[in-house]
């Protein structure tokens, strides 16, 4: 059988990683506005757009790790932390695990409903703390809807001073 495939293997493993990523912030209700290929000019993926203002996010997505342990590391390029160090508003890497290689492994269909086999963990990579080469994503910090009320509480606190 001749495949329909259009896309080569890392560029269809990264468009699952951003709607895997954009499923999550559609469960919470939140937009997403996807960066143009063309201009990733601030080496992030899109913004995530709350009331008060946008969050940036940086999505990654790969095979190489497993979705049990206690973290993952992933190299980050010079251009993307010169680019995450000048902005205002929080950025976020997000790294998206497939514990599968194979895309025909990544998400189950079954009679009562449909399973994506991944999971995406995160770390803010701008502000106090920021990555040097090597970026470590905490496997205790998986991206959730909680999560996205976390990031909407750090995106107002740059804009609305907190009071001692």
């Amino acid at each position: 059988m001749q495949s329909i495939a259009t896309l080569d293997s890392n560029t269809a493993k990264g468009r699952f990683g951003v709607a895997y990523v954009k499923s999550i912030f559609s469960q919470a209700a939140v937009g997403f506005n996807e960066t143009a290929p063309d201009e990733d000019a601030i080496a992030v993926d899109g913004s995530l757009e709350f009331a008060i203002a946008a969050a940036r996010v940086q999505i990654k997505c790969s095979s190489q790790f497993k979705i049990a342990g206690k973290s993952a590391t992933w190299d980050s390029e010079l251009h993307w932390r010169d680019s995450w160090s000048t902005s205002a508003v929080p950025v976020y890497f997000v790294l998206v695990i497939l514990d599968y290689k194979e895309p025909v492994d990544w998400i189950r269909h079954h009679d009562a409903g449909t399973d994506h086999r991944a999971a995406a963990f995160w770390v803010r990579v701008n502000g106090a703390g920021a990555p040097a080469e090597k970026i470590v994503v905490p496997k205790a910090q998986r991206l959730t809807v909680a999560t996205l009320e976390l990031w909407e509480r750090e995106v107002k606190s740059c804009f609305i001073p907190t009071i001692p």
